[in-house]
């Protein structure tokens, strides 16, 4: 058994070592005794159509923009392989772009890929700070806000994380009115954390990588020694972050 990623965009959309997140999942699978594969996808020919999940960073707005561009080509593609089930990993801008559509600072409305169940709203103020909060199914999580967009969830979709300190889907404005980070919906997964998110949320990792499982038709069940001094060390950092924001 192989496990195969497909990295959208590495070069416009790898800023924050967003390709530490790939890493990670990649290091945990192999900690389980499963080997990987990475594919890249840069916009200049076909999105494969057998891949067993599908990755994507954040960057500058050049950055997002060329991408979206890039993608138009393959958005039926890309819509088609969410549909079906495969797990998709969206951080920042790049969650930005493959939701319904992003509003411009002058109003203008361009449309996203149409893979996740949300929408974007551009800001000329930048939300900068640390963050920590609680993940969906309770455990603290925490990252690094580092955005200028209002995130809108779409269709009953839900908040990856609800925060107790920084900015998640909202802006400076109105960031203490919505706690709301991220968002998972099925097979969907997005954050706009960043640090890279996953080696200091390891079980956000695992949590994906068991939908990964799910719908390649294998088994994950994360037991290394290898995890379990990693994860310590992350469990560490995430506990003097959440102490230092609290006090």
């Amino acid at each position: 058994m192989s496990v195969k990623f497909l990295h959208l965009f590495p070069r416009q959309l790898g800023l924050n070592g967003e390709k530490g997140n790939l890493d990670c999942l990649v290091q945990r699978l192999s900690w389980a005794g499963i080997s990987s594969e990475l594919l890249v996808f840069d916009g200049s020919g076909p999105i494969p159509s057998s891949v067993d999940a599908v990755f994507i960073g954040s960057g500058t707005l050049s950055g997002a923009t060329e991408a979206l561009e890039l993608l138009k080509s393959s958005t039926v593609q890309l819509r088609s392989l969410a549909s079906s089930g495969t797990p998709f990993l969206a951080l920042g801008l790049g969650w930005e772009i493959l939701g319904q559509s992003v509003q411009a600072l002058d109003g203008t409305v361009i449309e996203g890929a149409g893979v996740f169940p949300s929408r974007s709203m551009r800001t000329n103020q930048r939300a900068s700070t640390e963050c920590f909060g609680l993940d969906y199914t309770g455990q603290l999580t925490t990252g690094y806000a580092n955005h200028s967009a209002e995130m809108e969830l779409l269709n009953g979709a839900q908040p990856l994380v609800t925060l107790s300190e920084g900015f998640g889907n909202s802006s400076i404005t109105n960031a203490k009115g919505r706690p709301d980070e991220g968002l998972i919906s099925g097979n969907l997964m997005a954050a706009r954390l960043n640090g890279p998110l996953l080696p200091l949320n390891p079980h956000l990792a695992d949590q994906f990588l068991n939908l990964v499982a799910a719908k390649a038709g294998f088994s994950y069940r994360q037991e290394s020694k290898e995890a379990v001094v990693a994860d310590g060390f992350a469990a560490k950092a995430r506990a003097e972050l959440k102490a230092r924001l609290a006090r």
